[in-house]
């Protein structure tokens, strides 16, 4: 007997504060089933935190979460991004025409929101990926749709200064770079209400965009005192329900990076290895081909940090890249 399949999840919204909801939207990601958009009361109308992805039905999806909540596209005053990411801004280009609304998002988001496939696989080779798992990985790509509508663009630039106005209160950008060069968070100081994006989730997941800023992990540990001084009371993050335990979180991901930081310098005390071969080190049964890209770009990230902190030497790459621990 064939078991019943799971049903398509349909988007949704629900009420967190007053003036403030969730709009839960489903996501076709492995590992990642769901992303959050927030919808903020202002003026009658609404500031829209992130959009979700473009796919198939993901409008319909939106559109259907601001219905439960009395609302419609056209309600849309605004739309701010936390950051480039396309499960968080890949719906902004058609909505603000839409809506007639402007997108503000933070200048960096030119540094990573067009990468390509053929950068990706130069990366993969670099990092010492083998040729048929990446051929089969990049095949697979290649079907799938980039999921951005349209071109990305912003017509503000999203930093330290700027705020914005709705009917729970005045929100200040706090930037929080790391997860990505372009990621800010949303602080409400009155209600204590942190937007965190994904630089803090339900649970810790973490991921760090490399090549664009010298440590993308240096500047998540950074970023989580800057998130710490600010003694949130609620988190309303990306992936996850809200959370109140904000500087629980803010301890698991240091605790996190400090033990996968320590597992990357002892994976490479017998000798220099590619970031692949630190990664299956690293990672053990966790490595598989679902999770492949995702760790070896964790991998990476933890590289370049310790090569910043002088614990680590680069060889270049020819036409591998090879690491090792200083002497």
């Amino acid at each position: 007997m064939r078991k019943p399949t799971r049903p398509r999840e349909q988007g949704r919204g629900e009420r967190v504060l007053p003036g403030v909801w969730r709009l839960r939207l489903p996501l076709d990601l492995p590992g990642v089933p769901h992303v959050n958009a927030w919808a903020l009361q202002a003026s009658g109308g609404l500031v829209l935190v992130d959009t979700g992805m473009h796919d198939r039905g993901t409008m319909g999806h939106l559109e259907q979460a601001l219905e439960r909540i009395g609302h419609r596209v056209s309600d849309i005053q605004l739309i701010v991004i936390t950051h480039a990411h396309i499960d968080h801004c890949g719906q902004a280009p058609p909505l603000a025409k839409r809506a007639g609304c402007e997108v503000w998002m933070h200048p960096n988001w030119k540094l990573h929101a067009h990468d390509d496939l053929d950068k990706t696989i130069e990366i993969a080779l670099l990092s010492g990926v083998p040729a048929q798992p990446l051929e089969r990985w990049a095949e697979a790509r290649r079907g799938m749709g980039s999921g951005q509508a349209g071109t990305l663009y912003s017509d503000k630039d999203l930093v330290p200064g700027v705020t914005f106005e709705t009917d729970a209160g005045t929100w200040n950008v706090v930037e929080t770079l790391g997860h990505a060069p372009s990621h800010v968070c949303l602080h409400q100081p009155e209600q204590r209400v942190l937007l965190s994006g994904d630089h803090l989730m339900g649970r810790v997941s973490q991921y760090f965009d490399v090549g664009y800023t010298p440590d993308p992990v240096g500047e998540f540990l950074d970023s989580l005192t800057v998130i710490e001084r600010l003694d949130a009371r609620l988190a309303l993050a990306g992936h996850a329900r809200p959370f109140t335990d904000v500087q629980a979180h803010i301890d698991a991901n240091r605790r996190e990076v400090e033990a996968r930081v320590s597992a990357t310098r002892a994976a490479l005390a017998d000798g220099p290895k590619s970031a692949y071969e630190a990664a299956r080190a690293v990672y053990g049964e966790a490595f598989n081909a679902a999770m492949a890209s995702w760790l070896i770009t964790l991998t990476r990230a933890w590289l370049v940090h310790l090569q910043q902190l002088g614990e680590v030497l680069n060889d270049g790459g020819d036409p591998v890249e090879h690491w090792e621990l200083a002497s």
